[in-house]
């Protein structure tokens, strides 16, 4: 799988999001950002009755096709994930290490305020 970049990223928005095994688990709802990189870090996954759930869920190892986003996480993980509410728009430091925990991912070195956003532009943004 390869790194999606921001650009690509964008057209992901609505898209259907599967696991490895092919297993669907939602659509994209949004996209963050990683704030040193400017490259895309996370989406939230709409899931449930109506997309009423929404899970971040790692871009890490993710592939794009163009109409599916594959993540390198089974869908049974991001179920358990921990709830982030999205409404401030920019994901505190305290809660990506509580994702990055649940996806037994290395932290991000530390720095100050804000480690995700969404790009201008984009819903939610």
């Amino acid at each position: 799988m390869t790194t999606i970049g921001q650009r690509e990223a964008l057209r992901m928005y609505g898209c259907e999001v599967l696991d490895p095994a092919g297993l669907r688990i939602g659509i994209v709802g949004d996209l963050f950002l990683d704030d040193s990189t400017e490259e895309p870090a996370w989406i939230t996954v709409q899931t449930g009755l109506f997309g009423t759930n929404e899970t971040f869920v790692p871009l890490d190892g993710a592939a794009f096709d163009g109409a599916r986003v594959t993540v390198a996480v089974s869908r049974d993980v991001v179920r358990r994930a921990p709830f982030v509410d999205t409404e401030r728009g920019d994901l505190l430091q305290e809660q990506e290490d509580a994702l990055q925990h649940h996806y037994d991912r290395i932290p991000a070195p530390r720095t100050s305020g804000a480690v995700g956003h969404r790009p201008p532009g984009t819903p939610g943004g």
